[in-house]
């Protein structure tokens, strides 16, 4: 056996035995199974008999109680009630702060498009407060974009630092770091561009503004963007965050964008943003994964969802066992040139990063 098999054997031993440990079996074959993402995207039954605990306890990470007891309502897992309690009363009060500044920029003369979760939360789920949000991101026109910081600063916010971030790996150019309240209450990412460079070439904040509707909400109407520029968004912030850990909820929530709202996707456009955004390849791996982890893709044209290779391959497996472990640097630079970013665009990321180093600014 050479050393490049050699290697591979291992590694597939040692992914085996993690999965193994957490209840998915990979299978004879070279594509490894859904692991329960059926059931999590679209209520299917699943060749999982048995969610392990650990399993659970990983999906609860990732999710959050409230809505994985959601998502698992017809297995046999119970959750605590006193910690799906407390994942809605934290959900609902993140989603409330956020509402707060909406109304708070509104009041001001000043238009905001509630992306990510926010918008999700109120999009694609019988109750908001199931979808779990760590800040509430929203985009504001480049003409109101001084206007609205100074507003925010006004009321209290402020961009503090909470926590050190590593040199190598940040890079802001769709949104400044948080704002956030002195005390660590709100927390509102502010964005200039709906998305990392390069989405902004092929979806401009511009087109987002365009096309967004308003939707009535307990708390006021909101806007949020169309679904086809939902979905486009979906995709391209699961593949700039790698397919990793934080993606889970993204998938989740294209996957309920597609049964809901598939009819409504105006396809023509989506395709059209993906070359001049440069996102062509992960967009299509993204919509690829939906639909090997048992999503409802029957509204999307099926030569958007051609992707396949090796990463391929661990991307699916990792989203299976809903990913054990971290992911070493040298796996996450692969990811990216391989499956999560067009090559022009991960040799511009990863010269960034390195000037970064050299040339740290605030």
């Amino acid at each position: 056996m050479g050393q490049f098999e050699a290697c591979w054997a291992q590694l597939r031993h040692d992914r085996g035995r993690a999965m193994n440990e957490l209840g998915i079996g990979l299978g004879s074959g070279p594509e490894s199974g859904p692991g329960p993402w059926p059931l999590l995207l679209a209520g299917k039954q699943t060749d999982v008999q048995d969610i392990t605990p650990a399993l659970l306890d990983r999906l609860v990470d990732l999710i959050g109680p409230a809505l994985a007891r959601h998502l698992l309502h017809d297995t046999d897992i119970t959750l605590a009630d006193g910690d799906v309690t407390q994942s809605r009363l934290a959900n609902r009060f993140r989603r409330a702060d956020g509402l707060r500044w909406v109304r708070h920029a509104a009041l001001h003369g000043v238009k905001v498009i509630c992306l990510k979760g926010l918008a999700a939360a109120h999009l694609f789920y019988p109750d908001p407060d199931l979808r779990t949000m760590s800040d509430a991101d929203l985009l504001v026109a480049d003409v109101d974009h001084g206007r609205l910081v100074a507003l925010y600063h006004a009321a209290g916010l402020g961009f503090y630092q909470a926590e050190a971030r590593s040199p190598w790996g940040f890079l802001s150019d769709a949104s400044h770091l948080p704002l956030t309240s002195a005390d660590g209450a709100s927390n509102i990412d502010l964005h200039v561009h709906p998305d990392a460079w390069p989405l902004h070439l092929g979806l401009s904040s511009a087109a987002v503004f365009a096309a967004a509707r308003s939707i009535a909400t307990a708390d006021g109407d909101i806007w949020v963007p169309s679904v086809t520029h939902m979905l486009l968004l979906s995709a391209s912030h699961a593949a700039r965050d790698l397919f990793g850990p934080s993606t889970a909820k993204s998938l989740i929530d294209a996957a309920r964008l597609l049964q809901q709202n598939g009819g409504e996707v105006d396809w023509r456009e989506f395709e059209g943003r993906l070359r001049p955004g440069r996102v062509e390849k992960p967009v299509r791996a993204f919509l690829a994964i939906l639909k090997r982890l048992g999503a409802d893709t029957r509204a999307v044209p099926e030569h958007l969802m051609h992707a396949g290779g090796a990463e391929f391959e661990r991307a699916v497996a990792d989203y299976a066992a809903l990913f054990p472990t971290d992911s070493s640097a040298l796996a996450r630079a692969r990811r990216e040139w391989l499956l999560c970013a067009e090559p022009s665009v991960a040799m511009r990321r990863n010269w960034q990063r390195l000037t970064g180093l050299l040339r740290p600014h605030n």
